[in-house]
């Protein structure tokens, strides 16, 4: 049959469903696309085909010889296929800062779910101050505080991406308690499921947790349970980047499956995989532990990323109980010799159930800086945290 050629950034999408003309080809249509190669997202084997669009819809497929159409492309070895769905993306505020959102649009990419963590809302007064800087420097508006309020902001700037979006439990927290390093109240714990409901009432798809990060990390199990159950009121499902991924992935698994199993609720595993040099190797052991859950009658599934790096905040290598409190909080404990030598100590040498990304990394020479939010700092994309400066470039700031 031949080889599929590269699309090259010019994926075409199905852009509806429903097959009007049963394949037969005989109605006039606004695009037909001609001799691709069909992959419909079934699960059945490529094959080639027509394909004919009627305003937004589609409206045949199959050998259209018959059809007729104000525009027909040739896409002989070329794929089309439906958009495809980022199971997690962070665009919510791109698109308000740019709808076009070329980088998702251009890698075939139509409708988003967002949500890990962090979410649109709920949001406060003070969590929209605390986002002045970005706001200004992007120039867009943080004016809504529930998931309708983004949702009618999103339907007035316009959007060639469809986003779905989950409550993150973070946001939830952060609303609520702040960055503190604490369990909340009786009253505040109810006040952060009453958000969930809330949420859950106005579109979102359930809950999601960052556990490996400051302020999820200060999060109980108990505390999860109680927001997933609000979600599952709802039919929500519970997804989480699982409070460990490394040498400590086994415990994180018991948790999730005492999430799903207490509260009754689907839950996923977010871009599953087996973070650092000491546990390559493991994935078919956590493979199996999720096929044992599932015929055990839990709900729970995985989805991974299809690329070997992974990228995140650089504080997300700091200990996460250096975090409480806040940026600001954190600045005077970098400040401080003793608690810089600490930190230090534990990112370099992790002990006992400790995660540390700048350890599993391999140390600085692995840790690799891609983006800066202040221009001053520009200089330093492109450079690791090493020691060792890249030729004719001046060194980073010394970590290891």
């Amino acid at each position: 049959m031949g080889e599929i050629r590269p699309v090259l950034g010019m994926l075409l999408l199905l852009v509806g469903c429903g097959n009007g003309e049963g394949g037969r080809g005989t109605g006039s249509y606004d695009v037909l696309l001609r001799g691709g190669w069909i992959v419909d997202g079934s699960g059945n084997p490529r094959h080639r085909g027509d394909v004919a669009i009627a305003g937004d819809r589609i409206g045949g497929v199959g050998f259209l010889n018959g059809a007729q159409a104000r525009e027909t492309l040739d896409v002989s070895g070329l794929v089309v296929a439906p958009g495809f769905i980022d199971m997690m993306g962070q665009s919510e505020i791109n698109v308000l800062i740019d709808n076009r959102v070329l980088s998702k649009i251009t890698q075939g990419v139509t409708t988003e779910v967002t949500g890990e963590g962090g979410s649109v809302a709920p949001l406060t007064d003070k969590l929209v101050r605390d986002d002045s800087d970005a706001m200004k420097k992007w120039h867009y508006r943080e004016d809504w505080r529930d998931l309708d309020g983004y949702i009618a902001q999103l339907e007035r700037h316009g959007s060639t991406l469809n986003i779905a979006t989950f409550v993150g439990a973070t946001q939830v927290r952060l609303a609520v308690i702040g960055n503190e390093n604490r369990q909340p109240t009786a009253p505040e714990l109810a006040h952060m499921a009453a958000l969930v409901d809330t949420l859950m009432e106005q579109g979102a798809l359930g809950v999601w947790t960052a556990l490996e990060y400051a302020p999820a990390s200060y999060s109980t199990t108990n505390e999860i349970i109680a927001l997933a159950r609000a979600a599952r009121r709802h039919g929500g499902i519970y997804a989480s980047h699982m409070r460990n991924e490394g040498i400590q992935i086994d415990q994180a698994l018991n948790e999730l499956f005492r999430i799903a199993r207490e509260a009754e609720i689907p839950a996923e595993v977010s871009h599953l995989k087996v973070s650092g040099r000491n546990s390559w190797g493991r994935m078919r052991r956590v493979l199996t532990r999720i096929d044992s859950a599932r015929a055990s009658g839990l709900d729970v599934t995985a989805d991974q990323y299809p690329y070997v790096a992974a990228a995140t905040a650089l504080d997300a290598s700091i200990p996460t109980w250096a975090e409480s409190g806040g940026w600001d909080s954190l600045l005077v404990r970098l400040r401080d010799p003793k608690t810089r030598a600490r930190l230090h100590a534990e990112m370099a040498h992790p002990m006992g159930a400790a995660e540390s990304f700048f350890y599993d990394a391999g140390g600085g020479a692995g840790v690799l800086i891609t983006g800066t939010f202040q221009d001053s700092l520009r200089y330093l994309q492109g450079q690791s945290t090493s020691c060792s400066p890249k030729a004719g470039i001046a060194p980073t700031p010394c970590i290891s």
